[in-house]
């Protein structure tokens, strides 16, 4: 029998030579010599090429994520100061957002920037009820709608009885003490407004804020205001640019625009917000937003009305806001204005003490309190200040906001 490394050779070799037929490396028991080793390791070999093509590396693309409701909210409530630069499409994503997470969030701006215990209260007195040559469809004050809304008008009050309403104001805990003229502007009407320049102070005298509402202004008659004292100056634009038309056509969204640059220039306060309920959308109250969160600087105080439904105003009938809805734009307002001072303003009297409190966790700080609110009822101060009392509120101080918590007070 011949030996058995003989028997393998044999049965190796014609696989060998299948081997290198095909390309590749055979695979022998024999070891090198040592010539075959050095020549191998002073030649380097080429790597091996495969028959079939092989894809290059496809580039990963890095997309940057399109903006989310949370990323919008995020980078807003990290501000550390007011922007006037707001897009309608931040502003709906952030009024978007679930309800809950926005009012929390909105309650942490309000906190960074403001005394979230203080409210302040304003006491809102018509001087001059009625007569109002405008059209607007919610008011009962327009000449137009006397027959229905059985509104009488009247003269404008003396110096004497507007400044004895200041003092209980006062003598009740408000501090900002507003009055409101049911005119279209104030041509012509230098005589009157000599008399609300004394009316003005005579309010500043008490140690109260004044603020005055007058329809249109122009620059002088802003400039007459600022030097007898005026605080702020109220001026709503009362919805979007968009829905306006379908609501009043007397005065031009960019007339009331223009008030607002002569108060601005003049050096007073601008207060100046909108009402819901008007028949508008969620876009339009969005847009409303805009208009004030884009002015060159962001209004002072923004009051938030409810609409309140009067018999004899085309808008009579309409059915209330819901609720939501006065809550989202309260929450984005605090976000998109943090250091504005947002008002509950017209409604107040509809909502229970509940839906106050959570209008005041997403950053609602002022009311409107006291006997009357132009036309419409109003919360009384005794009932006021028992809610203040229950649920741990006082009252802001006239020309002065208490400087926010320290993160140890939180």
């Amino acid at each position: 029998m011949e030996p058995a490394r003989l028997a393998l050779r044999r049965v190796a070799e014609p696989l060998a030579r299948s081997a290198r037929c095909n390309g590749l490396r055979a695979f022998t028991t024999a070891a090198p010599s040592r010539a075959a080793a050095a020549a191998a390791v002073a030649q380097p070999q080429e790597p091996l090429q495969p028959s079939f093509p092989i894809p290059s590396p496809t580039p990963v693309r890095h997309e940057a994520p399109a903006p989310t409701s949370r990323n919008v909210l995020r980078e807003a409530v990290s501000a550390t100061q007011p922007r006037n630069n707001w897009t309608r499409e931040e502003i709906a994503t952030i009024y978007d957002h679930p309800l809950m997470d926005l009012v929390h969030q909105a309650g942490l701006v309000h906190r960074r920037f403001h005394n979230p215990a203080e409210v302040q209260l304003c006491t809102l007195m018509n001087i001059k009820t009625g007569g109002c040559t405008e059209d607007c469809s919610y008011c009962a004050q327009a000449t137009r709608y006397q027959k229905g809304t059985g509104l009488q008008a009247k003269k404008v009050e003396t110096v004497e009885s507007v400044l004895a309403a200041a003092r209980a104001a006062k003598a009740n805990g408000s501090t900002r003490f507003c009055m409101g003229a049911a005119w279209r502007d104030m041509r012509g009407r230098k005589n009157s407004l000599r008399n609300i320049a004394e009316m003005i102070r005579g309010v500043r005298e008490l140690g109260m804020e004044a603020c005055v509402t007058l329809g249109m202004i122009d620059g002088a008659q802003a400039r007459e205001l600022r030097e007898a004292g005026l605080t702020a100056y109220n001026h709503n634009v009362d919805t979007s640019r968009e829905f306006y038309p379908s609501v009043i056509s007397t005065r031009t969204y960019d007339e009331r625009l223009q008030t607002l640059a002569h108060v601005r220039d003049a050096g007073i306060n601008v207060c100046s917000g909108g009402i819901l309920g008007l028949g508008e959308t969620a876009t339009d109250r969005v847009g409303l937003l805009h208009t004030v969160s884009t002015l060159p600087s962001h209004p002072e105080s923004f009051p938030v009305n409810a609409l309140v439904p009067i018999k004899g105003t085309p808008l009579g009938d309409r059915e209330p806001i819901d609720f939501t809805s006065m809550l989202r734009t309260v929450a984005t307002a605090r976000v998109i204005m943090p250091a504005t001072i947002i008002r509950i303003a017209a409604g107040r009297k509809t909502m229970s003490e509940e839906k106050q409190a959570l209008c005041f966790l997403a950053g609602a700080n002022a009311i409107f309190t006291g006997e009357k609110m132009l036309t419409t009822e109003c919360n009384g101060w005794d009932e006021d200040k028992e809610m203040f009392e229950r649920w741990g509120l006082e009252p802001m101080k006239s020309f002065e906001k208490s400087p926010p918590p320290t993160t140890s007070e939180l």
